[in-house]
C-alpha cells in the first residue's frame, strides 16, 4: 500500500493511461484493500451528532468548477463549500448507478460488492441491466448503524434497501416518496420537525431526529439521458436539487441542530454526451474474424448458443463476452486490438485492467468505451443524449461541510469507497465491517 497520504486510486491511474494513449491502456496498480474493521468496543469520538447525505444522480463535478459550471449558480451547494471542504472523488468502474451507489453504501469496491451493470450473465444466459444486489457479508452502512444503536432514515435512497432498511422501521427507516428531489427533500424536513413520513403507505415517526438521513435525488440524471447537456430543462434540475440543500438546512437550523450536523454532498457518476454510433463499426470489425457476434439487450436478452462473440451495448461501454471456440487468450488479444483500431474508441480493457480497477468479476472478457460524442447503443438517430458507464464519468463532487469538518481543506486522492468510513467516523462510529475506505482524517476537526 501507498504511503499516507499518497495513495492513488485505480481508476484514476487507468483514466490518466487511457486521456494519454486512448488505446492499449497501461494500468499501474491500485490500492490494497483494508482488513476487516476491529469490533473492538473502544469509545469512538463523535465530531457530529447527525449527518446529511445528498446522493445527488448524475451530478457531474463539472457542474461545480469546469465546463458547465455557468449552467445554473448553486449557491447552496457553493455555500457548503465555502464553509467546509471539496474535491473530486473517484466512483467506480463501471460507473453505472446502482453499482456505484453499492460502493458509497459499502465502503467496499464493485469486485467485494459485486453489484454489476449492463453484462452478460453466463449462470442465467441472459443480458443484466443494473441489479439490486450486495454480496452475501458485505455490510451496507445502513446495517453497520442498525447494528451500533444508531438511527437513520434513507429517503429514496433505494441501494439500501432491504440491505439494513426496510418500510415502517422507525430505526432503520426506508421511504420511497417517488416525485422529485423537493418531494425527498419535504420528508427530511418532516424528520427534521419530528413529524410522521410515509413509509411504504405507513406512516412512521422516529422517536427523535435520525443520527443520519440520506436523501436521494435523480433530477439532474433524468435531463442528461433525455437530452444530454444541451438540455432545456437542465438549469431548473440543477436549481431545483440545489435549492433542497437550502430548505433542509434551514429547517436544522429551526430543529435547533444546524451546529452539530455535517453535511456530505456527492453522486454516483458524472456524463458525457452521446450522437455518433460506433455500434455497426465495431460488429463488422469483429465479423471479419471469422467468429460469431451477436448484440443482445441489456434486459434479458438471450444469445443464440452458437454465438461466439457476446456484446452487451450500452451507450457509454459495451461488455464482451466470449464463447466457444473464441474464449482463448489469443482470441482475447486480437479482438481486443482490432477493436482498439476503430476510430472513436477510447480504450478496451482487459481483464487484468478489470482487476486492477477493483471492478465486478461479472463482467465480460472485454469492456470497450468511446471517446465522447461517440457511443455504443443500437440508436443510429443522432439525437443528442447523455450517458455515463465508462471510465470518463466515474469522477464525482464530493462536498463534507458542518459540524466536525475543517473549512478550506482540498480533498484529495479520495473517493466514494470513502464515503462510509467517513461518515461513520463523523457519528463516532465504526465502518462497515467490509469497508476498504479509509475515513477521510485530514477534513475532520480533532477533538
Amino acid at each position: 500500500m501507498a504511503l499516507p497520504g499518497k495513495r492513488r486510486y485505480a481508476i484514476r491511474a487507468v483514466a490518466a493511461a487511457t486521456v494519454a494513449l486512448l488505446a492499449a491502456v497501461a494500468v499501474p496498480a491500485g490500492p490494497t484493500p483494508a482488513s476487516p474493521v476491529s469490533s473492538s468496543s473502544t469509545p469512538l469520538a463523535r465530531p457530529a451528532q447527525h449527518v446529511i447525505l445528498f446522493d445527488f444522480d448524475g451530478f457531474d463535478p463539472r457542474f461545480v468548477y469546469g465546463q458547465y459550471a455557468g449552467v445554473a449558480d448553486l449557491p447552496n451547494l457553493r455555500a457548503l463549500i465555502e464553509e467546509g471542504s471539496y474535491g473530486v472523488a473517484d466512483g467506480s468502474f463501471s460507473s453505472y448507478s446502482n453499482s456505484s451507489r453499492a460502493t458509497t453504501a459499502t465502503g467496499t469496491y464493485p469486485i467485494t460488492h459485486r453489484n454489476t451493470g449492463y453484462y452478460y450473465s453466463p449462470e442465467t444466459g441472459r443480458g443484466v441491466s443494473q441489479e439490486r444486489h450486495i454480496e452475501p457479508g458485505v455490510e451496507t452502512i445502513a446495517q453497520s448503524l442498525r447494528r451500533q444503536d444508531r438511527t437513520a432514515a434513507y429517503l429514496q435512497w433505494y441501494v439500501v434497501q432491504n440491505y439494513g432498511a426496510v418500510f415502517g422501521d422507525p430505526a432503520a427507516l426506508y421511504t420511497q416518496p417517488g416525485g422529485n428531489c423537493q418531494t425527498r427533500a419535504d420528508q427530511a424536513i418532516a424528520l427534521l420537525r419530528g413529524e410522521p413520513v410515509d413509509s411504504g403507505g405507513t406512516m412512521v415517526a422516529p422517536a427523535r431526529i435520525p443520527d443520519l438521513i440520506t436523501v436521494y435525488c435523480d433530477d439532474v440524471d433524468a435531463v442528461l439521458h433525455g437530452d444530454g447537456f444541451s438540455a432545456a430543462g437542465l438549469p431548473a434540475a440543477l436549481a431545483r436539487v440545489d435549492a433542497q440543500i437550502g430548505r433542509v438546512r434551514e429547517a436544522a437550523r429551526e430543529a435547533g441542530i444546524l451546529d452539530e450536523t455535517a453535511f456530505v454532498v456527492t453522486a454516483d457518476h458524472g456524463a458525457r454526451d452521446w450522437t455518433i454510433p460506433l455500434l455497426p463499426e465495431v460488429v463488422d470489425q469483429l465479423a471479419g474474424t471469422g467468429l460469431t457476434v451477436e448484440v443482445i439487450s441489456s434486459s434479458g436478452g438471450v444469445p443464440d448458443p452458437a454465438s461466439e462473440i457476446v456484446v452487451v451495448a450500452a451507450p457509454r461501454t459495451a461488455d464482451i463476452t466470449l464463447r466457444g471456440r473464441a474464449d482463448t487468450p489469443a482470441h482475447a488479444r486480437n479482438i481486443a486490438r482490432i477493436i482498439r483500431s476503430v476510430p472513436g474508441i477510447a480504450a478496451v480493457y482487459d481483464e487484468r485492467d478489470l482487476r486492477r480497477m477493483k471492478a465486478s468479476d461479472k463482467l465480460g472478457d472485454l469492456v470497450v468505451e468511446p471517446i465522447e460524442p461517440y457511443h455504443l447503443s443500437t440508436l443510429t438517430d443522432g439525437k443528442p443524449r447523455g450517458s455515463h458507464g465508462g471510465l470518463a464519468e466515474a469522477y464525482v463532487p464530493l462536498v463534507l461541510s458542518g459540524a466536525g469538518i475543517r473549512a478550506g481543506v482540498p480533498l484529495r486522492d479520495v473517493g466514494l469507497v470513502d464515503v462510509a468510513a467517513t461518515v461513520s467516523a463523523l457519528l463516532g462510529v465504526r465502518p462497515p465491517t467490509s469497508s476498504q475506505g479509509h475515513t477521510i482524517h485530514r477534513a475532520i476537526e480533532r477533538s
